[in-house]
């Protein structure tokens, strides 16, 4: 891929949190462009759908999750995206709590009213498999349902709700105002879990492999940058997607992710990290088939990745 006149690649993400810290890396850092790419970055718009999106060619990669490829096969779509390189490797959730929560405990859930993330189905799945292996009784937990982020904190802010679950910088700003306290991070209860990936339509990825490396390849490369940085300056690569935030509560915010291990290592998917998130969604409903590894994920351009870091 030639260098002096780059490739143009339209990569979106779906809703702008810190959580996808290594996305703004990777694209305020120059990566991309290292490798021949020129990158147009937007966030999908309210309402919108990654995979309609992918599928009607609007954009070229975009972040996502394995569940809406299983769920595309689930519901007989046999061109459903596939995934080149995983984003996050644990789940960036919280639960935020209107209580002290000095010595907060699971149990404290039962008789509560809770509201989950309402815009997408998998921070729930990821929530359940947590309550479960904490013996939460389902049954007596009082689910806020359906709500978007904006009318969840509103709802937490008003008193409707005891405890709202949210990314950063949501939860650590209702934190920081002194309007709620972290109770648990959800991150560390299932560990690793192939939670946020890359993902591309199959035709895209056949026609332009050249193209998927170099992605990959930049990626990885701020993935590597991401390992080694201090937290200063990765608040600084993250700055412009967040103007209206603090550097002192970037900064503490990237922290937390880091010590919770967010964020791989490499952009390869492991097999067990994808069996994992996917045996979570078919325990909650969301997914019906075990569809397998190799069917939905295309690890040969990170396996390219690594072998190019290690010589």
């Amino acid at each position: 891929m030639s260098t002096t006149q780059p490739t143009t690649l339209r990569l979106m993400d779906t809703f702008r949190n810190l959580f996808y810290t290594p996305i703004y890396v990777a694209v305020s850092g120059g990566f991309f462009y290292r490798h021949g790419l020129n990158v147009i970055f937007t966030t999908m718009p309210e309402g919108g759908s990654a995979m309609d999106m992918l599928r009607s060619g609007e954009v070229d990669v975009a972040q996502t999750g394995i569940s809406r490829s299983l769920m595309e096969l689930d519901l007989g779509n046999e061109d459903a995206p596939l995934h080149v390189a995983e984003i996050n490797s644990r789940d960036g959730f919280f639960l935020v709590s209107r209580r002290n929560t000095d010595s907060w405990d699971w149990k404290m859930l039962e008789g509560a009213t809770v509201a989950p993330v309402g815009f997408t189905p998998v921070p729930w799945n990821s929530l359940r498999a947590a309550m479960l292996k904490h013996d939460v009784d389902l049954n007596a937990v009082n689910l806020a349902t359906g709500l978007s982020a904006s009318e969840a904190i509103d709802a937490f802010r008003s008193g409707r709700v005891d405890y709202v679950h949210l990314p950063h910088p949501q939860a650590g700003v209702l934190a920081d105002e002194g309007a709620g306290n972290i109770a648990v991070a959800l991150g560390p209860e299932l560990g690793h879990i192939c939670y946020s990936s890359f993902a591309a339509m199959p035709a895209l990825i056949d026609a332009n492999p050249s193209m998927i490396q170099a992605f990959v390849n930049g990626f990885d490369d701020a993935l590597c940058w991401l390992a080694t940085a201090e937290d200063e300056q990765v608040a600084e690569r993250a700055a412009p997607f967040f103007p209206d935030l603090s550097h002192e509560l970037l900064q503490d915010f990237i922290h937390q992710y880091r010590d919770n291990q967010t964020w791989p290592e490499s952009s390869l998917i492991p097999r067990h990290s994808y069996d994992a998130m996917r045996d979570v969604l078919i325990d909650g409903g969301l997914v019906k088939a075990s569809h397998p590894y190799d069917r939905l994920v295309r690890p040969e351009y990170a396996l390219n990745s690594q072998e190019r870091l290690s010589e």
